[in-house]
């Protein structure tokens, strides 16, 4: 069963960048390269079995990223599904009865004839 790529350490990553970049390579040549047992190696690279090319790149990547801004670069991006500011229906429905309030309205509602226009043409 593969696991998914943001579960691996970094000996892991190592190990399958290495398992990847020299196909040809003995478990034991890989252990000494990554400077772990050999069983160790045969674990993960069967725990990994599905890793390709695509994974080998972003592991390439993620590991050239951490070279140059240190390991911690990705633990400081802030998650995606946490709280948000208000929406537009909730800015909208704010705003208050009088002619900057009609203003904003007319914009949003602009905005959005634009969008709804725009997508028309895209599906058309």
């Amino acid at each position: 069963m593969a696991q998914k790529q943001g579960d691996k350490t970094e000996l892991q990553r190592d190990i399958l960048l290495t398992w990847y970049e020299n196909p040809d390579a003995t478990k034991k040549e890989i252990a000494e390269a990554c400077d772990c047992s050999a069983s160790y190696v045969s674990n993960v690279t069967n725990r990994f079995d599905n890793y390709d090319h695509m994974e080998a790149m972003l592991d390439r990547q993620d590991k050239e990223l951490e070279e140059m801004f240190g390991d911690d670069i990705f633990s400081s991006i802030p998650d995606a599904s946490g709280p948000s500011g208000p929406g537009l229906i909730e800015i909208y429905s704010q705003q208050p009865d009088n002619v900057a309030g009609y203003l904003v309205r007319g914009v949003i509602l602009a905005f959005m004839l634009f969008i709804f226009y725009q997508m028309a043409l895209v599906l058309i």
